[in-house]
């Protein structure tokens, strides 16, 4: 009985850190593949020449709506039903649409769906999408992050992500992946290529509530999964 009553606390926390470090695996697996699928999407479009439209071209009254006052399931039928080719919310809408319905929660997790994409010669960057000429004037200006500073976008680095150029579907969060990560990646002799980069924040609440620390293992827990795709309609010229 007291061999018991010393190891079965022991194996019920051994037991609901299996399941905690699951649920989280799980659950940054869904979104991964979210990003993975709308990012492989996005390779096979021209983001330049579809930039500009509207989100819903059905309405002629509100084409850009403001996605922040929608409820998931409005969000959803938008994206199922509106009519558009615009990159940006083409790619954003396709990753929300494989996120199981109500799980990003922008205002108070600040969750989101983040767009970049970027064109590389000789190994370094020479356009950083979304350029201010991509904007529609009518579209809402939340979604547009970063700094106007030239197509190569040089003042985004490492200690100024908030000048990384991106598109954000509800404008509370920008890229992480600045110029000088993404440079250290490339390849000087490598052909000029281009690549679109979704990132998901995602703020993941614990499932079983009993290993919260503070700043150690905060509850939720941040996630930022990711997919890198070739798009070759945006290679340098």
């Amino acid at each position: 009985m007291v061999e018991t009553a010393i190891m079965l606390p022991i194996l019920l926390i051994l037991i609901a850190g299996i399941v905690e470090i699951g649920a989280l695996g799980n659950e940054y697996m869904i979104f991964h593949d979210a990003a993975r699928e709308a990012a492989r999407f996005g390779a096979n479009l021209d983001p330049e020449l579809t930039s500009q439209y509207p989100f819903d071209a059905h309405n002629p009254d509100d084409p850009f709506p403001d996605v922040r006052s929608m409820s998931p399931t409005q969000l959803q039928r938008m994206c199922q039903e509106g009519d558009t080719t615009n990159f940006y919310y083409e790619v954003a809408c396709l990753a929300y649409q494989n996120i199981p319905l109500g799980r990003l929660d922008w205002a108070v997790n600040q969750d989101d769906i983040v767009i970049t994409v970027v064109g590389v010669r000789n190994g370094q960057i020479v356009q950083r999408w979304p350029l201010p000429a991509h904007k529609h004037p009518f579209d809402r200006d939340y979604h547009f992050k970063g700094a106007d500073d030239g197509d190569a976008n040089p003042t985004c680095t490492i200690t100024q992500t908030v000048n990384c150029r991106s598109w954000s579907l509800f404008g509370v969060r920008h890229s992480e992946f600045d110029n000088d990560t993404l440079t250290q990646r490339l390849r000087e002799e490598a052909p000029a290529t281009a690549f679109v980069i979704v990132e998901i924040f995602h703020a993941v609440p614990h499932f079983t509530g009993l290993f919260t620390i503070g700043e150690i293992i905060p509850n939720p827990i941040p996630t930022r999964p990711y997919a890198i795709f070739p798009v070759s309609a945006a290679e340098p010229k």
